[in-house]
């Protein structure tokens, strides 16, 4: 080909680009272009608007369940959060409503806004409507506090209170409903403060927690502040009654959606729980050396009992082995003993709550009293020096759960030792022991199992004094890292602590997980 023919050609061409180009530049290009901004632009009002929107579903949803007006509380979120303005939008148009079900308080928060357009003008659109909406819920609480006040937080004592009180007032008086277990070698619920107590009447938590006491009565802050230190770890009966409190309210509540939880502080690991040792159907008394009046199951060789041997009490306490839990030696299945049987403070109609939170020792629990709370005389070899009056650690304690199975072997006191639990060596502290984590990981899965409450079990574990059982403490929370997790159980947390500042922190993280909205 001619290269000057070539060069005509492709000037020729050349031209033709340039008329289309010119062409599409108008029709094209800069709707294109314009589009693109625009859209830059929308979608930056939008977030933002979007931004409002969620905070003031959730700056509001805190105070859900209050007297606080939350529709108007959310419209000042909304107002502060996108201001007037924004990239020229203009007619903003909120929309927030609130609404509770049962105690399910839930706050929509929706809004509008024109957006002024600058490139799409050229084609006749001269605004754009954006739009943004959030929901927050809370749920009104049900919550048993369960503390451990064993003899070894004696150091640590004011930080329990201190992290307890503050954790209480995180929740909302006359909304959420508190009740205080506190627990030792016996447990006994201090508030509310109702004596004499009652495992089924009563009202369990309530809305009452923090107001003012009347003088000479006290609420669940004047309690958690007199809180003081006593024997040993009954942990089991400490959950089985804050179970109990929780059905009580909500028989009276009624209303399925409040959410139930129990929250566990301890520093150790279990060594007692209560039991009924002359049951007739369990008979847990050696009929061969134990002098006792209400042994339904003598020996023919025995001792005559001092005086009648019809049975006439049920013989019921709590029994643990003594000694601190920082190193297990003192469970040491060769040299473990010092168990004693002692008063379950559920009997006493005496004493106020108050007095009990404050007084604890072992001299006034040493007596063991019958279910009316009276005396129970001459039952030899059934104390701290001498526990040859019984022939086996009771099959289940006294609230009818389980001292037996092999989930034990999951427990830091099986893995140290490695002794198969032995339930015919009731004088030995190891295998008491066992029997005592065995009551509380059968206590837990008894009160997860019950489906029409779907109660939330949290655990606090305090390391500061030698550690706990965390796979305990796993179990019982039902925690997904838990050896016995079970998805149709409610899943709750567990958190350790090591220090004060660790315990504060600890309980704060309980109660957000509790207290969290949903959006």
């Amino acid at each position: 080909m001619d290269s000057s023919n070539w060069r005509k050609k492709f000037s020729a061409r050349r031209g033709s680009t340039l008329v289309l180009f010119s062409l599409m530049l108008p029709l094209v290009l800069i709707p294109i272009v314009g589009l693109a901004i625009d859209g830059t632009m929308l979608y930056i009002v939008q977030a933002k608007l979007s931004a409002a929107c969620d905070g003031a579903a959730l700056g509001a949803g805190r105070l859900l369940g209050t007297p606080a007006n939350t529709v108007e509380i959310a419209g000042e979120f909304l107002n502060a959060n996108f201001p007037a303005g924004y990239w020229g939008a203009y007619n903003v148009r909120p929309d927030i409503r609130a609404n509770t079900i049962f105690s399910t308080h839930t706050i929509t928060v929706s809004a509008t806004a024109d957006v002024p357009l600058l490139f799409m003008r050229i084609l006749g659109q001269n605004s754009s409507r954006v739009a943004a909406s959030a929901v927050a819920t809370r749920r009104d609480t049900r919550v048993e506090l369960v503390l451990d006040r064993s003899y070894s937080m004696v150091n640590q004592m004011s930080a329990l209170r201190t992290a307890a009180v503050t954790f209480t007032n995180l929740f909302t008086p006359g909304t959420d409903e508190l009740g205080l277990v506190i627990f030792g070698g016996s447990a006994f619920v201090a508030y509310p403060t109702t004596r004499p107590y009652s495992l089924t009447s009563g009202t369990g938590p309530n809305v009452h927690f923090a107001d003012t006491p009347a003088q000479g009565s006290d609420n669940m802050i004047t309690l958690l502040n007199a809180l003081q230190v006593g024997t040993d770890t009954g942990t089991a009966e400490g959950l089985w009654l804050a179970y109990q409190e929780l059905k009580k309210a909500n028989a009276i509540d009624n209303d399925p959606t409040r959410l139930n939880a129990i929250v566990l502080f301890t520093d150790g690991v279990p060594n007692g729980f209560t039991a009924w040792f002359n049951d007739p159907n369990n008979n847990a008394l050696n009929g061969s050396v134990c002098r006792c009046t209400y042994n339904p199951s003598p020996d023919s060789t025995a001792p005559a009992p001092p005086t009648q041997p019809n049975i006439t009490k049920n013989i019921v306490g709590w029994m643990a082995t003594s000694g601190s839990s920082q190193n297990l030696s003192f469970f040491s299945p060769s040299t473990s003993s010092g168990i004693g049987i002692y008063n379950m403070l559920i009997f006493d109609a005496t004493n106020s709550a108050k007095y009990w939170v404050s007084h604890l020792s072992g001299s006034q629990v040493n007596d063991m009293v019958d279910i009316s709370g009276t005396p129970v005389n001459n039952c030899q070899h059934l104390d701290d020096t001498d526990m040859t009056g019984l022939k086996k650690i009771p099959p289940q304690d006294y609230y009818g759960t389980s001292t037996s199975g092999t989930a034990y072997t999951n427990g830091i006191l099986y893995k140290k030792y490695k002794v198969a639990y032995d339930s015919t060596k009731p004088d030995n502290g190891y295998h008491v022991g066992l029997a005592s984590w065995n009551v509380v990981d059968n206590t837990a899965q008894r009160i997860l199992s019950d489906t029409n409450m779907n109660i939330a079990i949290y655990c606090i574990g305090y390391t500061g004094n030698g550690g706990v059982d965390a796979a305990l403490l796993k179990r019982v929370a039902n925690t997904q890292d838990a050896t016995s997790y079970n998805t149709n159980y409610q899943t709750g947390i567990y958190v350790e602590a090591a220090d004060s500042t660790g315990l504060n922190n600890a309980f704060n993280t309980v109660a957000s997980e509790i207290l969290r909205l949903a959006q």
